[in-house]
């Protein structure tokens, strides 16, 4: 049986404060240590293979202090002779940080449009892939799988990995299914064995009809909450298997592992008061009604109400072992 380890969206330095002015419980530590389970579960599975689906970083410019830090992680855990494979996302603006910890052996980032090989329990695995490509996947798509397929020789397992939306993918309320930087399914390959990318933070796997086969698209999702819109979604990373049978490789199962994650809460205030003390009561009882580990997004659409959700006041109520944000006033466009 061939264990690979698929997972994306892992965000690492979202409210990962460097020296922080006030101290108070934030998220940075719980993106990256849900990082390290997936490592530490690929090391303890003895995985085959790990594969990344981009947006591992927050954004395009990370200080340097989070970058070394996600790289020695990665780095220590390339120490184990697991290929880790990743592809740029969004996020990355489709380039990632350099970084000497990168040179590893066992460290393989698409750059560009190719195909990687790897040799696996007697089975050679071919993994397409490129950077995210921000505008248009629909028009440029063709001519970047062509280039990536290119002269290839034949494989055993055939992997398509990406950060892309593709046609069918949902979100809260929402299912992508046309646009210029939606990739419709029919342009999918018909002779892979499995479609993965990032860029969806919902968990979800479904399929491609071509060619009189039946081709998995599978999204891993986010590793954390970044969206109070994901509030109700497990957060979490899959293991791939499979086996060979009559001289063909076929992927046999799809176990999808949830990571432990905090309680998101929303939280508003819709009752206009002018008076600090009234608000502090109303805040203290429905801060007190929730998991006090909870990640709570408090919103006030009251000019006159809001004005004394100062931070000062904000910190003083919230438990130790609560994280709270204000959430930006809502603007009608």
């Amino acid at each position: 049986m061939l264990k690979i380890v698929f997972f994306a969206d892992t965000h690492l330095g979202v409210d990962y404060t460097i020296n922080p002015k006030v101290e108070r419980r934030r998220r940075g530590n719980d993106f990256f240590d849900n990082y390290q389970k997936i490592l530490d579960f690929a090391v303890a599975s003895k995985a085959d293979l790990v594969l990344h689906g981009g947006d591992f970083f927050f954004r395009s410019k990370v200080p340097a202090p989070i970058v070394d830090k996600a790289y020695d992680m990665l780095y220590d855990f390339a120490e184990n002779d697991i290929p880790f494979v990743i592809v740029p996302g969004n996020h990355e603006r489709s380039v990632l940080p350099t970084s000497i910890l990168m040179k590893h052996k066992n460290i393989h980032i698409f750059d560009e449009p190719k195909t990687m090989f790897f040799e696996k329990q007697n089975a050679v695995i071919a993994i397409t892939g490129f950077p995210n490509i921000r505008n248009g996947i629909r028009l440029q798509y063709k001519h970047l799988f062509e280039q990536a397929v290119e002269g290839n020789p034949d494989a055993d397992i055939k992997l398509l990995l990406m950060h892309q939306a593709i046609q069918e993918s949902q979100i809260e309320g929402f299912t992508f299914r046309y646009g210029i930087d939606v990739l419709p399914l029919e342009m999918l390959p018909s002779d892979f064995h499995a479609v993965l990318s990032g860029h969806i933070h919902r968990a979800q796997i479904f399929y491609s009809e071509k060619s009189g086969n039946r081709i998995p698209v599978i999204y891993p999702g986010s590793t954390e909450r970044t969206s109070s819109v994901e509030i109700a979604e497990e957060k979490g990373f899959y293991e791939l298997l499979f086996d060979e049978s009559e001289n063909d490789w076929e992927l046999k199962e799809t176990n999808f592992h949830i990571l432990p994650t905090r309680p998101m809460v929303r939280l508003e205030i819709t009752k206009l008061t002018e008076d600090e003390r009234v608000l502090r009561n109303l805040l203290e009882a429905e801060l007190s009604k929730i998991d006090q580990n909870s990640v709570v997004r408090l919103r006030c659409e009251i000019p006159e109400t809001r004005k004394l959700l100062k931070a000062e006041l904000l910190r003083e109520l919230t438990p130790d072992t609560m994280t709270l944000t204000l959430a930006p006033v809502y603007r009608k466009r």
